[in-house]
């Protein structure tokens, strides 16, 4: 065994500039050499290159010919090798046997067969041939191999076009494989028109149906998807949000109306709250941004941060953000946290949104949970709970749930000393802070 890694290892320093196949090819040159020499575990590994194809062609023949040489030396691996072959071919014969009846899922496992090397020669070209048998019989696994064969050119041609076709026959029959790589060929126009939407729809039926690889494939699809969207429509431009000027009213000998003193009371009343707020928890003065200064760009050139942590649902160095008309929309990248019994991976889509004057606006964001790994040693319950935040203080065992968690707001107030403060889901407030100074510059 050391032996062997450290050829590869030779190999792989000195044929830098060679393929795969090139290095697999010199190893299984060597070991021929060897087994040649009778050494027995040489024997074992050229029989399994020929089973397996890998440095030669595959050759069946071969393979169990330098298996029976390695078990006449006692080699323990290549004896069980040989039983295990002799039970693969006697599986070989019944399973032809029904597949030229024009069974099925005789057809279905035979192309497995070929294509894997069990009981006969490993035959890519064989292999497609039985998956279409079996496929053009409305087989949904067959229709799905048959797809991946023409998306990937082994054993047949390559074309995207008859892949499509043998992916969306599969995928009907909720194969979620299948819909996963109708997903694929949606997002990236290969095969098929471009189409974000349609891409989304497949995807998010593959992930429903257990196939966990297309998580990802969905948080890129929507990315793209609202980027698509932006493109379409202008992005705002950062505009100064101006407040509105109130008019002086014109002096005027007519007696006040009783609507006009409703107005003048309300005036009063909304400057006299305004004179307030300007003192803060502390009793010291605090000036919230005027209304000549804030700007949405205000809050994209910001890195804001709590408790000297990146935040995912303002503009930080964890997010990718953008505006639209007079929005910002940031997706995060990938974070992973423990949240009660779990280790989880998830990403934030936050919207930042109605803002005001006065540097007041409120964003709205939820969490995508890709993955949720129960952590060794804690017991899981059944109870569900949403993905764990900055506010969080879980501490309970339970199986945090895949897909996107429950919608949180945050009524937040732009200040000039760059922080902000946060009041979540109306029930407490915190302060984020960002190293660019907001207002006064």
């Amino acid at each position: 065994m050391k032996r062997t890694i450290l050829t590869l290892v030779l190999l792989l320093t000195t044929s830098l500039a060679m393929g795969a196949n090139d290095i697999w090819q010199n190893l299984f040159k060597e070991k021929l050499q060897e087994a040649k020499q009778g050494n027995s575990n040489a024997q074992y590994d050229v029989a399994s290159m020929y089973q397996n194809g890998r440095g030669v062609s595959p050759d069946l023949g071969k393979a169990t010919e330098w298996y029976k040489k390695s078990a006449a030396q006692n080699n323990a691996k290549a004896v069980n090798r040989l039983k295990l072959l002799e039970g693969n071919k006697e599986r070989f014969k019944k399973v032809l046997a029904q597949a030229e009846k024009g069974n099925p899922d005789s057809q279905y496992k035979l192309g497995k067969m070929y294509s894997e090397g069990v009981g006969v020669s490993i035959d890519n070209t064989k292999a497609a041939k039985a998956f279409e048998s079996a496929a053009m019989q409305g087989h949904a696994k067959a229709e799905y191999n048959l797809g991946l064969r023409y998306y990937e050119g082994t054993g047949v041609k390559r074309n995207r076009a008859t892949a499509y076709k043998w992916f969306k026959a599969a995928a009907e029959q909720n194969d979620p494989a299948a819909q996963y790589y109708l997903g694929k060929m949606f997002a990236t126009g290969s095969g098929v028109k471009q189409n974000y939407a349609t891409s989304l729809q497949w995807l998010t039926k593959s992930v429903d149906g257990g196939f966990n690889q297309a998580r990802g494939e969905m948080i890129d699809v929507s990315e793209k998807m609202k980027m698509s969207k932006a493109k379409k429509i202008k992005p705002a431009s950062a505009k100064k949000v101006v407040a509105k000027k109130t008019r002086p009213v014109a002096k005027t000998s007519k007696p006040e109306t009783e609507k006009a003193k409703a107005k003048a009371k309300a005036r009063a009343k909304a400057k006299a709250k305004a004179n307030t707020a300007k003192n803060d928890n502390n009793g010291e003065d605090e000036k919230t941004v005027s209304a000549q200064e804030f700007a949405i760009e205000d809050l994209m050139v910001a890195a804001w941060s709590r408790d000297n942590k990146p935040v995912p649902y303002l503009p930080s160095s964890i997010n990718n953000c953008r505006t639209e008309e007079s929005n910002i929309v940031c997706y995060s990248d990938n974070q992973t946290r423990e949240s009660g019994s779990n280790k989880v991976s998830f990403k934030t889509k936050s919207i930042m949104q109605d803002f005001s004057s006065d540097g007041s606006f409120t964003v709205i964001y939820r969490n995508l949970v890709i993955n949720s790994t129960p952590i060794a040693g804690t017991e899981v319950s059944e109870d569900d709970s949403e993905v764990g935040d900055d506010d969080d203080s879980a501490s309970s065992a339970y199986q945090v749930k895949t897909g996107w968690g429950k919608e949180h707001t945050l009524e937040c107030q732009l200040k000039d000393t760059g922080t902000v403060s946060c009041l979540k889901n109306k029930t407490h407030t915190f302060l984020l802070v960002s190293p660019h100074t907001m207002a006064g510059k």
